[in-house]
Formats: structure tokens, C-alpha cells, sequence
């Protein structure tokens, strides 16, 4: 991971050079699914939690209308796991709320060459959990709630996604997106525990500063 993160500030590093780098701030909501699978098991239904995501972005000029936006993001995900006691373990349903530093590294297509219209991004995103909260529901009624723990045989801080978004600029001023993130791996660590791969579905909005760093 130390050596993604190393080759992408290089490449940062390489393309910003020499280049009219745009840059503003974003925000948006979003809904979070996954898919659970239990080992040896059944797939556990999953019922969507909302979270949303600020921070802020670069649009690097790449070639002609392409364009690499790094974003740094505060994310915040959340979901409930229907158990149903499916792990013989008396828990109706788990409940994640999951706080992300998450670090998008997108190709951008711009379908006019004036900073205005429809515009494409795709590409991977890096997020690492900071903190979240593991809240269970027995059947008996009893509520638990403790802090996620991270270790080698509990949840992974490390999240791989790949992301494709389509949005709308209006010249170096605002912009609206909708995306959709899909998970790459099993945020769990423990090969005996259920794995989860989280989904989501992103609407942003975000504005440019004025000027070209």
C-alpha cells in the first residue's frame, strides 16, 4: 500500500509540472450497500445505510480533453447486515458506520474542450478507516454497540474501490456528479468471518476557486 501511495504522489508530482492545475472543494451523499457472504454459506441480505463525503480536488490538464482529478475525501458509511441469527450466534442484524479517509485517483473525459458540458471519470480510490462503530441486535431484544476493531482477524482499515461517475461543468465555476463505487475486496481480515464488499452510489457537487495554482 506505502508503495501505491508513493507512485501516485510521483505521478501527481510529474503531471502537475508546468501545468494550469484547477482546484476547488466538493461534497455530496450517499447510499451504501454490500454484498455479505457468509463462509461456507449463504449470501446475507444487506439493507442500505446513508452517509455522505466532503473534501477537496485537483484538475490536472493531461492530454487534450483528458484530465487526472485527484480528491482528498472525509467519507462516512453505513449499512445493517441481516443476520437473522444465520451465524447461530443470536444476532438478528450488525449495524457498520464506518469514518473513511478516502483518496480517489480519477481520469476525467471532458466532452467539450471549453470546460463546459458532460464529462466522464473512472478509475481507482484508496480508503482507509479512521474510526466506526459496530452496533448488534439480538434477538432477545438487547442492543451492543462498541467501537469497530481493526486487526489482522477483525475489519481491515483498507478499502479498494473502483469508481465511474458522470457529471456536468459548468465552465471553471461548479459542477454536479452521480457515480457509483464498487467494492474490490472483503473489508474483513478474518478468512472465518462473513466477508463484506461494500457498494455505493454517489451524488456530488462541488465548485472551483478562482485562478489556476
Amino acid at each position: 500500500m506505502k508503495k501505491i501511495l508513493l507512485c501516485s504522489a510521483v505521478l501527481f508530482c510529474s503531471l502537475c509540472t508546468g501545468a494550469q492545475v484547477s482546484y476547488g472543494v466538493m461534497g455530496g451523499l450517499q447510499q451504501i450497500d454490500a454484498r455479505v457472504k457468509v463462509f461456507e454459506g449463504p449470501v446475507v441480505p444487506v439493507k442500505p445505510g446513508y452517509g455522505l463525503h466532503v473534501g477537496a480536488f485537483l484538475k490536472v490538464p493531461f492530454d487534450k480533453n483528458l484530465y487526472f482529478v485527484p480528491q482528498l475525501l472525509y467519507s462516512l458509511k453505513g449499512f445493517t447486515v441481516q443476520y437473522n441469527d444465520v451465524l447461530r450466534d443470536s444476532v438478528a442484524n450488525n449495524t457498520l458506520g464506518i469514518h473513511f479517509i478516502e483518496i480517489p485517483a480519477l481520469l476525467q473525459f471532458d466532452t467539450r474542450n471549453n470546460g463546459e458540458g458532460l464529462f466522464f471519470q473512472f478509475g481507482p480510490s484508496v480508503s482507509i478507516a479512521v474510526a466506526g462503530t459496530d452496533k448488534k441486535n439480538f434477538l432477545n431484544g438487547k442492543e451492543k454497540k462498541t467501537p469497530m476493531k481493526f486487526a489482522n482477524t477483525a475489519y481491515g482499515r483498507f478499502e479498494m474501490n473502483l469508481v465511474g461517475k458522470i457529471g456536468y461543468q459548468v465552465k471553471d465555476k461548479w459542477f454536479v456528479t452521480g457515480g457509483y463505487a464498487f467494492g474490490l475486496g472483503n473489508i474483513v481480515n478474518d478468512d472465518l468471518s462473513p466477508g463484506i464488499a461494500p457498494r455505493m452510489i454517489t451524488v456530488s457537487a462541488g465548485f472551483f476557486f478562482p485562478g489556476k495554482l
